[in-house]
């Protein structure tokens, strides 16, 4: 309850500043603490910013449903040749995702989710048979309460889930489909499931020098953990509402 009303307080302040181009944002106290801290980056400037040093920078996006639809590797993709694997579970967004990257050979597409090991897994997801209800697989989910927050978005959800038996890898096996190429860039959007996939990262070995990991899902303590495993692998990390980006200062 009271986090309910500190929301709803929060939300109506917010509703004011933006009226005044300014908003409030929670942070972790470490990342407010981090020194220099002086202007806001997003993954766009962070992305340009690599390619000064790495011109087609290689990439593991996890969650990619349709490779296109709010998914920040497109654009570089597109227009700059990025590289790298795309990994989506859903049938009906893999469909998609292979007919949307049907031009990019550079780019490897797995019909799998990722988790702690190898194997099967059930997910919480919709039959996608209109446009409506792909948009609904954006919040495909190992959580069905997870997917059930999309109906703030979608009221019709709920009667339409189903679960899905999908193949699983874990992310060092994702890691050797990209056959000793070095992972410039990770992006994780997996509903939930976002702090899980990066504790099963070795960040030391793999060191992405940009990493994109959707917080919007998490409690405020697993946003403090995710902040502290960036954090104490040598990352500086910017936020947005839903995301958290670390970054490598030589960036």
């Amino acid at each position: 309850m009271i986090a309910s009303i500190r929301g709803g307080i929060r939300e109506a302040l917010n509703s004011r500043l933006r009226q005044r181009g300014y908003s409030l944002r929670w942070m972790p106290r470490r990342v407010l603490s981090q020194a220099n801290l002086t202007i806001e980056v997003g993954f766009s400037l962070l992305a340009a910013h690599l390619m000064l040093v790495t011109p087609r920078p290689y990439f593991i996006g996890i969650g990619a449903n349709d490779g296109v639809t709010h998914d920040p590797l497109y654009p570089f993709v597109r227009n700059f040749g990025w590289r790298g694997i795309m990994v989506e579970p859903i049938p009906e967004a893999f469909a998609a995702l292979q007919r949307n990257y049907a031009g990019y050979g550079d780019v490897t597409l797995i019909q799998a989710a990722v988790g702690a090991s190898d194997g099967t897994g059930t997910i919480y997801t919709v039959e996608a048979s209109d446009p409506e209800s792909m948009m609904m697989t954006l919040h495909s989910s190992f959580s069905r309460d997870m997917l059930l927050r999309g109906k703030r978005w979608h009221p019709r959800l709920e009667a339409r889930i189903v679960e899905r038996e999908v193949p699983v890898l874990s992310l060092t096996t994702l890691v050797t489909k990209a056959r000793g190429q070095a992972i410039d860039v990770l992006k994780i959007d997996a509903e939930g499931y976002d702090l899980e996939i990066l504790k099963s990262v070795d960040l030391l070995n793999l060191s992405p020098r940009l990493i994109l990991a959707e917080h919007a899902n998490l409690s405020r303590g697993q946003k403090i953990q995710m902040a502290d495993i960036l954090l104490d692998c040598g990352y500086r990390i910017a936020m947005t509402s839903l995301d958290m980006l670390g970054y490598k200062e030589v960036l």
